[in-house]
């Protein structure tokens, strides 16, 4: 993990470059993807759902939850995922529902800097970087 200070801006800016940001998904597609069948199923999503931290966290910490309501949750999570229903995700839907998060927390988030703590793998410590790789060019 590591701190960052990232805003709306940021997020959105990095989605608009089409190649950084295809690359970024399709190296994760291919990470998560261990069978390399090219489809995702929920046993391969999980590890990335469970990256989202839908839950209340202080500082970084994770409070216990049910163990039932996180399997509704991820369930819910992957149908959101799961486009077309066939029980797997494949890269376009991957894709496609990980741009509409990526914009709802650009929205959530305005354009005000907020300093976050990211996952050293998440796409927006990956977009914290390019935003930085930017700066420095």
């Amino acid at each position: 993990m590591s701190v960052e200070i990232l805003d709306g801006a940021t997020i959105v800016n990095f989605m608009e470059d089409e190649e950084a940001f295809n690359l970024q998904i399709c190296d994760r597609f291919a990470h998560l993807d261990s069978d390399h069948d090219g489809r995702l199923s929920y046993g391969e999503m999980l590890k990335e759902l469970q990256c989202l931290r839908v839950f209340e966290t202080h500082f970084g910490v994770d409070v216990e939850t049910d163990p039932d309501e996180l399997v509704r949750v991820y369930d819910s999570l992957f149908l959101q995922f799961d486009h077309d229903l066939n029980g797997t995700v494949d890269l376009e839907e991957f894709k496609s529902e990980t741009k509409q998060m990526m914009l709802a927390m650009a929205n959530g988030m305005g354009f005000l800097p907020v300093q976050m703590v990211l996952e050293e793998d998440s796409f927006l410590k990956k977009a914290a970087e390019w935003e930085y790789a930017k700066l420095v060019a």
